[in-house]
């Protein structure tokens, strides 16, 4: 069988889990094979978006353009801080799913904590990254985020902690509730689709209810949320809120698209520079009280974002490495 077979049946779910965990060996025993890996991968799931809608026959043309190009770029070094295939076959992930254009640059590290394996995967600046836990429930972490795991057998409920912002495709069990530990919030779901965002250097926690529901403690009370709502906690205030929101606003992100209402102009300077791994210099109390509305494409260079400011804010902008200095343009 040939390296592009191998990654074929990998990217269909057709290998066990021993062979899974081979096939990752492969992968990250060099670096020729990290790039063939993810050069067909990116091929893959471009073809794969057509393919759900109908519109091709995915491994047909998948097969074909895979023979015929190898322009992809190079990902960047993946680190995991211990044996892999010793950690694979003990860990809570069963796979790590690389989508197109996501962040390949992460740290995963496991270590012991009350007599049992914690995990904790950290997503840096510029990346983004999807996983699938050991139950079956599929997380996507945006940039700047980490996520803490230990699903023992003998516990009665699934915990993770979260600090910066996930999307959650929870798996179903009846008999273990998941369950999602933010600072100063908590929240609880037996099956259900959900967006979380809790930034350590953000005042509010946002949470918001694709599809089932979520019980939400925080501010000493209980609160579930239906589908189509979103509960926002102040941390400064001690206060909850909650409204009714189109949910593609807060989740298309894994798509590659910031889309935000009447935001702040500190919040989204926050957004971008977790986007494109950069530090802003600007006038805080000149922006104190401006909101903004828009898209951003992450596609698009830092340089389109200050442009999209510019149209209802006049700036200048000096840009000095990865320090990019915004002056108002009076």
């Amino acid at each position: 069988m040939n390296n592009k077979d191998k990654i074929a049946e990998f990217l269909q779910g057709q290998l066990g889990e021993e062979e899974q965990v081979q096939f990752l060996e492969w992968v990250y025993s060099n670096a020729e094979n990290k790039k063939e890996y993810f050069q067909q991968k990116d091929i893959w799931d471009s073809y794969k978006m057509y393919s759900e809608k109908g519109k091709i026959n995915l491994k047909r043309e998948w097969r074909i353009l895979s023979n015929r190009i190898d322009l992809f770029k190079v990902p960047k070094v993946y680190t995991i801080r211990k044996s892999f295939g010793l950690w694979m076959r003990g860990a809570a992930i069963v796979i790590i799913v690389f989508g197109l254009g996501w962040g390949t640059n992460i740290v995963l590290n496991s270590f012991d904590q009350a007599e049992q394996m914690v995990h904790q995967l950290e997503v840096p600046k510029g990346q983004r990254s999807k996983l699938v836990l050991a139950d079956g429930t599929e997380v996507w972490l945006n940039s700047d985020s980490k996520l803490g795991f230990s699903f023992d057998k003998d516990k009665k409920q699934r915990v993770v902690t979260l600090s910066g912002e996930a999307f959650f495709n929870v798996s179903k069990d009846k008999e273990k509730p998941f369950v999602v530990n933010v600072k100063g919030q908590s929240l609880k779901v037996l099956g259900t689709i959900f967006n979380m965002r809790s930034y350590d250097n953000e005042e509010n926690v946002y949470t918001t209810l694709e599809e089932g529901s979520v019980e939400v403690k925080a501010a000493g009370r209980t609160v579930v949320i239906e589908p189509n709502q979103q509960l926002i906690y102040s941390r400064r205030s001690n206060r909850l809120s909650l409204k009714k929101v189109e949910t593609n606003y807060y989740t298309v992100w894994r798509e590659g698209r910031y889309v935000f209402e009447n935001e702040s102009f500190d919040n989204l300077i926050r957004m971008v520079e977790r986007w494109y791994d950069v530090k802003f210099e600007y006038p805080k109390e000149f922006f104190k009280n401006m909101h903004y509305s828009g898209v951003i494409k992450r596609t698009k260079p830092v340089e389109h974002v200050l442009t999209l400011i510019n149209y209802t804010t006049k700036i200048k902008y000096e840009i000095k490495g990865d320090v990019i200095i915004i002056i108002p343009d009076e």
